[in-house]
């Protein structure tokens, strides 16, 4: 292997660890949510108000820290990062040790789940600032390493609550986070980038959101897609586990039902590197956009759970090539001072969603069945392709504009 081969490959080593320990982190606490709080006596209706709880702290949180980022451009972001799951494994360990009353441990617990959501995004704009100088790392097989990952836990999660009592859950997330941690600490920091700031006009700290919005509307339309996208996946991500039991599964059948949803996403993620080599990022991202509504059909129209397993293997072509291709897409039509803004606002968008999307869900759950909810999520989903195409047609439109109509 060439000395730069090596040192490039050490970086997607370590990435891939960094990815994987948080994924597997997401797993053990997000994964089965709603079996970890029903089994401390919470209710739909709550499961809904916890997780919109939760995407309140993720966009309080998210927005601290962007802007923090963005305007403290020399502190590395590895140790942004760090903080944040120092501080994400403090509040688990409180609810792995100590018994909470369900109106504490709903906030102890929304906190935690508001710091890990934060993560994502500050490991997107880390290994943007690779690419960005032209090191050749590879984003594919890293954040595939981390969907196999997380669907060989998933899987034997839920053989494993067929016979322990879900409070196992937090333990192994307490440990997956000091994984995260390590690997943190760990990652590479990237190489000074002077011909980029001594280049830019205006200080990363003129940056706001509403500026970074307000002069960009490929970016508005592609964030309100991806909050319908989000929203349309409140049946999938949330409730999934009345999903499969109204098809006649148990914990097995859920274990296997997300092993299949994420696993299927790495042979997404290792293409997505290729086919935006070769497609434009907007048309990778369509495709995308059109699986999770195919997804969403699948599930309403499926009372099995032969059905319900097609519809998780569709998969492969929804978050698998969301994950990495909005990545690169949004990298493209920002500018350099507000990558690790606009990498932010993307994660933001699902607690976007989520805020008002999962209490109606729970809502919808309790009051009308999770048929109901399927039928929702559905229209959410063509929503998405419908605002998805726009942004398309709009980034298309001004890359044929001249460049002083850019941007208007």
């Amino acid at each position: 292997m060439q000395p730069g081969r090596k040192k490039t490959f050490r970086i997607e080593a370590m990435y891939a660890g960094l990815q994987s320990s948080y994924w597997l982190s997401v797993c053990t606490f997000s994964g089965f949510m709603a079996v970890y709080l029903s089994f401390y006596g919470f209710s739909d209706t709550l499961i809904g108000l916890t997780s919109a709880l939760i995407s309140i702290f993720t966009i309080v949180f998210q927005l601290y820290v962007s802007s923090y980022s963005d305007k403290h451009p020399h502190l590395p972001i590895k140790r942004t990062a760090a903080i944040i799951c120092l501080g994400a494994l403090a509040l688990v360990a409180l609810l792995t040790l100590i018994p909470l009353p369900i109106l504490l441990m709903l906030v102890v617990y929304s906190l935690a789940g508001g710091l890990i959501n934060v993560i994502p995004g500050l490991y997107n704009a880390l290994i943007m600032q690779f690419v960005n100088l032209g090191i050749p790392v590879s984003l594919g097989w890293p954040r595939g390493v981390s969907a196999i990952i997380y669907a060989i836990a998933a899987f034997f999660l839920g053989l494993s609550l067929e016979r322990f009592a879900p409070n196992i859950l937090m333990p192994l997330c307490l440990l997956a986070l000091a994984i995260a941690l390590f690997f943190a600490l760990k990652m590479p920091k990237p190489p000074n980038e002077p011909e980029i700031s001594s280049s830019l006009p205006l200080a990363p700290a003129e940056t706001s959101f509403r500026r970074l919005l307000g002069a960009n509307r490929v970016f508005q339309l592609f964030l309100l897609a991806s909050v319908f996208m989000q929203a349309g996946q409140a049946n999938t991500l949330l409730f999934l586990p009345r999903i499969v039991s109204g098809a006649g599964g148990g914990r097995t059948e859920l274990g296997l039902a997300l092993f299949i949803q994420v696993g299927m996403e790495m042979p997404g993620m290792l293409l997505t590197p290729l086919l935006v080599r070769r497609f434009r990022a907007r048309a990778v991202l369509t495709v995308s956009f059109a699986s999770y509504l195919l997804k969403a059909l699948i599930i309403l129209f499926s009372s099995s759970m032969a059905g319900i397993l097609a519809a998780t293997s569709v998969s492969l072509l929804c978050y698998g090539l969301y994950g990495i291709s909005s990545i690169y897409f949004v990298n493209d039509i920002v500018q350099p001072h507000e990558k690790v803004r606009a990498q932010v606002l993307v994660t933001m968008s699902g607690a976007l969603a989520a805020i008002v999307a999962n209490p109606l869900a729970g809502f919808v759950v309790d009051q009308f069945g999770v048929h109901t909810l399927n039928v929702a999520c559905a229209i959410s989903q063509m929503l998405a392709v419908a605002l998805m195409l726009l942004c398309a047609g709009l980034q298309n439109a001004q890359e044929k504009a001249p460049l002083t109509q850019r941007g208007m």
